[in-house]
């Protein structure tokens, strides 16, 4: 029997929470699953649809916020009877994910474990993990979180939560469910993937309560009022944070002693099924009538071996952690030591918070520890914060050497802040990194030899620039450079292959007060991808405030990556500030609608706020704009932890929608709804400088909406969210007689799978392009882009030409030529949906998938000829085809304004060369690797090779190590 322990995400400044992923058999248990956990299994193929068990050490965003995805995701890849455990307020929690997941054939088993509870315990076949709980000095238990809950608010959370994920089979269903997919596998019903498209319908079907409401369609509600019968509409009992943090202590399967064929064979036994059943502790008989037992020959069990996951937060839990009786046993010098559980006991991974890894009574508790035990230690001041999307890095630095202002390296740090002699001199203790591997059995070993090599953004820079010829840099500069206007600093102008010519080459370009950059940090749909996150963008608005559009899982650590954190990001030329500078002046939160992908991050943002703003006489307030249920959903998890919902102004997106009708002197659809909201919406526009907050509904689910922002310096911002081409969007548009300045506007799928943008109500590339010409839009700058797409956009003018809408007809009627902006009849351009719509279906994306989707669109990029190759020809652009309209595809960590959207289009060419550098890299690491190597070691980058002239890397201390953060190196 092998198993063992392998590290998913350490803990550094970037993300404070450590994930654990433990194998034994086929089976899998996941301890922690915090924002990334998905994408860094795909980027570093892990398994993760084969879980069948998570554990949470604490009930707070840090330690869950990767747990909503994550379930959506299992679940549309058919798994089931998942168990998930964790302390008091877990079930709370996910009860109150019940307005954006609705998966009730997922089964999901929830074990809070509770202090005090003699039966918070799991136990399967494999594994049997036991909670500890500990708490911050002072701290007393109150009789809420004691014991097993029974109260009548704890069953009606059990209720919602069994309404949304479903019930546990039982094991005679189970094994029904096994056997019916076994055979059903046999006889090739699932040799093809069922597609997004077939299985949203599939999850609508299901949760349709009878065939008269399945047939019941009706467009959306112009309220919000709760329909009787919807576990959305059901009140969620109130809960107060709780402090408790969970260690856990997890056993694994005894193992059985070695078959002695010697022994059997000296009491009669020939090889054969005889020897397979004694194995199996079952007695056998000769034919003479001898009965033999195991004992004879079968040596003695071994008992599971066992790995302790310590949960830290902060230096106030060190008393309570040492001091616990609970692991008395596994420590030497203690009268209630126990030899077994000592010997037992293999592995200790530390997962700590700031400063507590510096303690001397933590220190002091650890070398109590028998000295065969490894420890892993998993602590911001030891494990260097490096950037693990090695993959996302290699295409940022193809574009950044092109142009450093708009494709922004993230910052990262390869050195620790301490040396790891600093914390201890024991032999026995590593620092973990994602990927190691400690093996429990058939021998206590680590192993990190699948654990990979991390450049910098600097040593990818460098291995980039490094690989272009001279030529290719001097057509880089001369195109760059053959506009009128100033060609973006380019690090291809430099003939140095020298990194710190990124700061001289790249001056500070700061922003004028009012101007407008909006910076995509995400620009994915559906599920993290290991190219793009999913949808998160910012706007800086100089002088004023921030703005948050959308804010997918993970934001909050590609912001710090973004701007810098704690220091700021010296490869970022366009902000100004660092990412807790921007944080505390963010002024809006917009959320477009309640699909997973679009808000996930929002509660680690608002925390983040919260700590940052929560001092001090400012107190300063965030106003969110969103769907009504997301606002339920942040009440209902505020009672889990504190995110200053005391200082959040709420304002429903359909409360200040634009009016139909452009002559309308008030501009919104419902004056009166918009009247009782007006002081909210004024006391934003004052902070932000705006001049028009509007709103309206767009074709996707129920209740998404579109943004438009028109600032007192000129500008105008339309955001689409998710939609399929919308008569509604094109008269935000045009509202208030200006045009968009920007149209920040979704182009999920390419034009071939037209029918899959219907299907899931997104919308087409082409389409994408006729909805900006419709409106009269300077600039577009596209985005959520599916996960298989690689590459550029492409768009034929065939396809813009067709788009039409009911409102406006044909939207583009000749070239360079928009509809005229009056209605054609009274037909509704909103498409009739279901109120019941479950969140989209998020399969698991595979590998083999990613390979054939890549292998497609790299024969895409090279049989194109330069007339075909990207956005728009020279001849579409001499023609006049696009009336002006400037195009760009955004990439995730980069930052636009209307003139580098302006110059997208003349670096296409080398940005279609990056491409296809990086699919060619892509196939070849995929099928180099063998499809069963989970985790593989992928192929390693050379770190370019240091001269004589290489500078230093600054931050460095004497001893060699870096200060915290470590600035962009």
């Amino acid at each position: 029997m092998k198993w063992y322990v392998q590290v998913v995400k350490p803990s550094t400044y970037n993300q404070q929470s450590t994930s654990v992923l433990v194998q034994i058999d086929s089976q899998r248990y996941l301890f922690n699953c915090g924002e990334g956990t998905q994408r860094l299994g795909f980027e570093n193929k892990m398994r993760m649809s084969k879980i069948s068990a998570i554990f949470l050490t604490r009930i707070d965003w840090e330690t869950m916020g990767g747990l909503p995805g994550m379930l959506l995701t299992l679940a549309d890849t058919g798994l089931g009877d998942l168990s998930v455990c964790g302390g008091h307020n877990l079930m709370h929690a996910l009860a109150a994910t019940r307005h954006f997941i609705m998966r009730n054939k997922l089964g999901l088993r929830v074990n809070e474990m509770r202090c005090g509870d003699a039966t918070a315990a799991f136990k399967d076949k494999n594994l049997q993990v036991n909670p500890v709980h500990i708490y911050p000095d002072g701290y007393i238990v109150p009789k809420l979180e004691l014991g097993p809950n029974e109260s009548t608010e704890a069953q009606t959370r059990k209720l919602l939560v069994s309404r949304a994920f479903g019930v546990p089979r039982t094991d005679e269903e189970a094994d029904k469910k096994r056997r019916q997919h076994v055979d059903q596998q046999k006889k090739g019903y699932y040799s093809d993937k069922c597609d997004g498209a077939t299985m949203e319908a599939l999850m609508q079907k299901l949760e349709e309560k009878d065939e008269e409401a399945s047939q019941k369609k009706r467009a959306r509600s112009p309220d919000h009022n709760a329909r009787p019968g919807q576990i959305s509409d059901v009140n969620l009992p109130k809960t107060k944070p709780t402090p408790a943090a969970l260690c856990y202590i997890a056993q694994g399967p005894d193992v059985p002693g070695k078959f002695d064929v010697k022994a059997a064979q000296a009491l009669g036994l020939k090889p054969g099924p005889l020897y397979g059943k004694l194995t199996r502790g079952e007695s056998v008989t000769t034919p003479d009538g001898t009965v033999i037992h195991p004992s004879q020959c079968v040596g003695p069990t071994k008992a599971g071996g066992i790995f302790i996951i310590v949960d830290c937060p902060s230096p106030k839990y060190i008393d309570s952690l040492v001091s616990s009786p609970q692991f008395a046993p596994f420590l030497t010098s203690t009268e209630t030591s126990d030899e077994g559980k000592k010997t037992q006991l293999v592995l200790v991974v530390h997962s700590l918070g700031p400063n507590v890894a510096l303690d001397e009574r933590y220190r002091s508790w650890v070398s109590k520890f028998p000295s065969h035990v490894h420890h892993m230690l998993s602590s911001p001041e030891f494990v260097p914060d490096a950037n693990p999307f090695q993959r996302h890095l290699r295409v940022q630095a193809s574009m950044a050497a092109l142009d450093p202002r708009v494709y922004v390296l993230p910052q990262s740090n390869n050195l620790s802040e301490l040396p790891l002699s600093s914390f201890s001199g024991h032999a026995n203790i590593s620092v973990s990194s994602s990927l190691a591997i400690f093996e429990i059995e058939p021998r206590a070993n680590l192993d990190t030899s699948k654990v990979r090599t991390l450049l910098t953004p600097e040593e990818m820079l460098e291995l980039k620039m490094s690989a272009q010829s001279a030529s290719d840099i001097e057509k880089a500069t001369a195109t760059t450079s053959s506009d009128n206007e100033a060609a973006p600093p380019s690090l291809a102008d430099s003939s140095s292959t020298d990194v710190s010519a990124v700061n001289c080459c790249s001056p500070r370009n700061e922003q004028s007060i009012g101007e407008l950059i909006v910076c995509p940090i995400g620009t994915g749909s559906s599920v993290p991808g290991i190219y793009r996150n999913v949808s998160a963008n910012i706007v800086s608005v100089e002088g004023y405030g921030g703005i948050v559009l959308d804010c997918g899982e993970s934001t909050v650590s590609l912001l710090k990556r973004f701007l810098g954190y704690p220091h700021r990001n010296t490869h970022n030329t366009r902000i100004s500030q660092t990412f807790s500078e921007f944080v505390s002046t963010i002024k809006l939160l917009y959320i477009s609608h309640m699909h997973a992908d679009h808000h996930l991050g929002a509660i680690l943002l608002l925390r983040e706020w919260n700590k940052l703003t929560r001092t001090g006489s400012s107190r300063s307030r965030m106003t969110i704009i969103a769907p009504a249920r997301f606002w339920t959903w942040i009440c209902d998890y505020s009672g889990i932890e504190d995110i200053g919902l005391e200082r959040l102004d709420f304002v429903c997106c359909h409360d200040i929608r634009v009016s139909s009708d452009l002559s309308d002197d008030s501009g919104y659809a419902n004056w009166d709804r918009f009247s009782s909201v007006k002081s909210k919406v004024d006391g934003l526009a004052s902070d932000l400088g705006l001049v028009d907050i509007k709103t309206c509904s767009v074709v996707h689910c129920p209740w998404a909406y579109g943004l438009s922002l028109t600032h007192s310096s000129g500008w105008k911002l339309v955001y689409s969210g998710d939609t399929r081409p919308c008569a509604n969007l094109v008269t935000l548009g045009r509202a208030g007689r200006k045009s968009p300045t920007i149209l920040l506007h979704e182009a999920t799928h390419s034009d071939d799978l037209l029918e899959d943008a219907k299907a899931k109500r997104h919308t087409t590339v082409s389409e994408a392009v006729a909805m900006a010409l419709g409106m009269g839009a300077e600039n577009l700058l596209m985005t959520h882009f599916s996960q298989r797409c690689l590459s550029l956009p492409r768009w034929k003018w065939a396809n813009i030409h067709a788009v039409r809408l009911a409102r406006y007809g044909k939207l583009v009627r000749s070239p360079g030529c928009a509809a005229e902006c009056t209605e054609s009849g009274n037909a509704s351009a909103m498409e009739v949906v279901d109120d019941d719509e479950p969140e989209e279906a998020m399969e698991e994306p595979t590998i083999q998938g990613d390979v054939d989707a890549a292998k497609k669109e790299l024969l895409l990029e090279l049989a194109e000829s330069r007339s075909e190759n990207g956005t728009a020809s020279d001849d579409e652009e001499q023609g006049g085809l696009l009336g002006g309209l400037n195009v760009a595809s955004a990439f995730d960590l980069s930052a636009y304004s209307p003139r580098d959207i302006a110059q997208f289009q003349k670096n296409t060419r080398h940005l279609h060369k990056a491409m296809r550098a990086e699919l060619k890299l892509f196939i070849s690491e995929q099928e180099g690797a063998s499809d069963d190597d989970e985790g593989g070691k992928p192929k390693q980058q050379e770190r370019p090779a240091k001269t004589k002239d290489t500078k230093p890397k600054p931050n460095v201390r004497k001893g060699g190590s870096a200060k915290r953060g470590g600035g962009a190196n």
